[in-house]
């Protein structure tokens, strides 16, 4: 709270995914899916100047998380096969991506509700979670 840093220790997700043909490539899909969302969440923004200028143009000014800053992924799926193809299978690479971003804003914003925080906008920042604790002592 000091700081206003917001860690994930764990994400758990469950996903139909259908007829399952390689698990790997599904759990690396997954994966990659909610690491996007949890960068969503916490990290990514495009930023400008006063004249327009893009602020965050490389990796160094545009912040995305490394293995370091995800949390441990524990996934579960249940297999309901697809009725629009033959193999049953449906889609993985978007499922992660989904639902990642609201359920770690909520998970913020479910932690920040002992100080009154309402309300913070996407990425939470330690910044912004700094500040929007600040704003609800107020």
């Amino acid at each position: 709270t000091e700081t206003g840093d917001a860690r994930l220790v764990r994400y758990v997700a469950v996903d139909d995914v259908g007829t399952v043909v390689n698990p790997t490539i599904v759990d690396g899909q997954i994966h990659g899916g909610l690491a996007q969302g949890i960068a969503t969440a916490l990290y990514e923004e495009g930023t400008y100047d006063e004249d327009g200028n893009l602020q965050t143009a490389n990796l160094v000014t545009y912040l995305v998380p490394t293995a370091a800053e995800l949390p441990s992924f524990e996934l579960g799926r249940t297999e309901s096969p697809s009725p629009t193809n033959p193999l049953g299978v449906k889609g993985v690479g978007e499922t992660g991506t989904i639902a990642a971003a609201p359920a770690v804003i909520n998970a913020v914003l479910d932690a920040l509700e002992p100080f009154g925080v309402k309300d913070i906008q996407m990425p939470a920042t330690p910044e912004r979670v700094w500040r929007a604790i600040e704003e609800a002592k107020a």
